[in-house]
């Protein structure tokens, strides 16, 4: 046999993309290194499918070159029950009226604000993540509240205020050595609960502090943010109601975005019109101030890093993948997940017996298209001094159920096309011959409705469940859960339900504040009480963040992080349908046995414009 003469060329050796880190792989993709560390510290460096869809969206960001660095601080904050009290602490006092402690969440500050470039960002969430141990944490934080004319807050006492402080100049001596100046907070640690408040409020909030019990199974947590140097003497804003611009200077709304707004702004303002910049897309321009919402500056900030302290127990966060008997399951094309603060435990799937009985499937879908996002502030558009409501537009309902007008404000009704969506799914669900068992809802309106007109399509006489734990996430609701109808009310009103079903979560017992850990975690609670309380097959109907989050952790994946959660509710249109099969070796995605349904946008005619 003839050997094999040497190559003088050998193909260079391939570097596996396993190896490559975050930076890399976005170098590989061909994005400029200033613009790949910008994205990644924008993003918490949660994955590289992030930061290159931060680095798309922010394409037309003037500031995309800049070498402005972020701001990072270190803060300490609450968890668990204490967390649960000051969130409604801050709902109750923010109706009294707004003050200076509505701009940030609970939270003791050990580190104020200092500058860090890009290029470091990880490294200042790796040195908080080896920075203590667990034999120094200690057992508890003790608070003791303090009340004056123009100040209320919680006061930790010395011996923990002093084990805190040396962690602060520990973590601050850490970031000398990096290069970088920062000043740990020396003075006495404490968590405000209200300041630049008027004379008429001291005396609401003073008894709203005195009944707070700031040591009941109080347990926290160290957590690292940044913050867009463009926020600095911003307000920020939630947009509530989405905006397509018609001049060349306006700004494109979209729910889920936070807009930057200059503090004198919104009192200028002499038509309701503010210029804005966009923390989704980094662009600026003029928008209407009454389709988005005042909200806390934190908000947009970004989490790099989370360390618990429970009970003298220390627990680092880390992005890892969990080791389940199944690989987790990506929707759509998502790379990688991230835990958003609280790491979630997800217990390997337990391969099923063998067994004669069908495997089950759950099928979930959004609610179709909702008045008050496609028509905006339609309330007053559309009724009548008297209370009459009239229909000003074919796409808005032929008749809606009776009820006080303002509770359509938080819980609004479908549209005509939004009805005939659901009535088309349900008629493929026929013609792909599925089979349900039972239907659940959400109160909300819009997924009673939704539910009705598919089962009206699938030719079904199936009652509805309506359970309250199906509700999307609470941080929508700034102002508190909205008032639904009653399921005596939805049955007067003409709609099957089951009068007799018992919910799992209660309406009175969802949370009135909540992180998307803890929206994941009570998804995913919710989900297992509904099939192990059910037989046969389940169709689901609620809202968009409703599909990730029913199914995340039921297929073996871990909860996204906020900024990832919001966007991938972008992803999710209305009547977006998402199939969960029971497997022998656990539950896994699939897409439903029928097409999706697409349209495209229909804007307002105007028939003068012929004239």
């Amino acid at each position: 046999m003839a050997t094999l003469p040497p190559r003088k060329n050998p193909t260079p050796t391939r570097i596996s993309k396993e190896h490559l880190t975050p930076l890399q792989i976005l170098l590989q993709m061909g994005f400029p290194k200033h613009r790949a560390e910008k994205a990644l510290a924008a993003t918490g460096h949660r994955s590289v499918q992030l930061a290159s869809d931060w680095l798309l969206a922010h394409v037309r960001d003037s500031t995309l070159d800049s070498t402005e660095p972020r701001e990072y601080v270190l803060y300490l904050c609450p968890t668990d029950q204490l967390d649960q009290q000051l969130q409604r602490f801050w709902l109750r006092s923010k109706e009294l009226e707004w003050n200076g402690v509505h701009n940030f969440m609970p939270h003791i500050t050990l580190v104020s604000f200092f500058k860090a470039s890009d290029e470091a960002s990880k490294q200042l969430a790796t040195v908080l993540e080896t920075l203590i141990t667990r034999d120094e944490c200690p057992d508890s934080i003790d608070l003791e509240a303090y009340i004056s004319p123009n100040f209320m807050g919680l006061f930790v006492k010395d011996e923990q205020a002093e084990w805190l402080k040396s962690l602060a100049i520990k973590y601050v001596n850490k970031l000398s050595q990096m290069g970088i100046s920062a000043e740990p907070n020396t003075k006495s640690l404490h968590l405000t609960l209200a300041y630049q408040f008027s004379n008429a409020a001291f005396e609401p909030l003073r008894s709203m502090v005195e009944k707070l019990i700031p040591n009941k199974c109080s347990n926290w947590e160290l957590r690292l943010y940044s913050k867009d140097p463009r926020s600095l003497n911003m307000n920020v804003h939630k947009v509530t109601h989405s905006h397509i611009p018609r001049e060349h200077d306006e700004l494109e709304l979209r729910p889920g975005d936070y807009i930057y707004v200059p503090e004198e702004a919104c009192a200028k303002s002499i038509d309701g019109w503010v210029e804005g910049i966009s923390w989704l897309t980094g662009t600026s321009g003029y928008f209407p101030l009454n389709h988005t919402k005042r909200t806390a500056e934190s908000d947009s900030w970004t989490l790099h890093s989370t360390v618990q302290i429970t009970d003298a127990r220390l627990e680092v966060i880390v992005n890892e993948i969990p080791r389940t008997r199944n690989p987790p399951v990506i929707l759509s094309s998502e790379s990688s997940d991230a835990p958003d603060g609280v790491a979630v435990d997800v217990e390997p799937m337990q391969a099923s017996e063998p067994t004669s009985l069908p495997l089950r499937e759950i099928l979930i879908c959004r609610h179709g298209e909702r008045v008050d996002f496609t028509f905006g502030t339609w309330i007053p558009y559309c009724f009548e001094p008297n209370g009459c409501y009239v229909r000003r537009d074919l796409n808005m309902p032929v008749k809606i159920p009776p009820r006080n007008i303002k509770d359509f404000q938080d819980d609004c009704p479908l549209t005509t096309l939004g009805e005939l969506q659901a009535a088309l799914i349900g008629e493929a669900m026929k013609v792909a011959k599925m089979h349900i068992d039972v239907a659940f809802a959400s109160p909300s309106l819009r997924c009673i409705q939704t539910l009705s007109q598919i089962l009206k399509g699938f030719q079904s006489d199936l009652s509805i469940k309506v359970e309250p734990g199906l509700m999307e996430w609470v941080a929508w609701y700034q102002n508190g859960l909205p008032t639904w109808m009653t399921p005596e009310e939805l049955s007067n009103a003409g709609f099957k339900i089951d009068m007799t079903y018992k919910p799992v979560v209660k309406a009175s017992e969802l949370p009135l504040r909540e992180n998307a850990t803890q929206y994941y975690d009570r998804s995913y609670a919710l989900m297992k009480s509904l099939i192990e309380n059910s037989k046969g097959n389940i169709l689901i109907v609620a809202h968009a963040t409703s599909l990730p989050a029913c199914t995340r952790q039921l297929t073996g994946g871990r909860v996204p992080h906020v900024t990832e959660v919001t966007r991938l509710v972008q992803q999710v249109p209305y009547l977006a349908c998402l199939m969960a099969k029971e497997g022998p070796d656990g539950w896994q995605l699939h897409p439903p046995p029928f097409p999706p349904i697409t349209h495209s946008s229909n804007k307002r005619f105007d028939w003068k414009i012929l004239t």
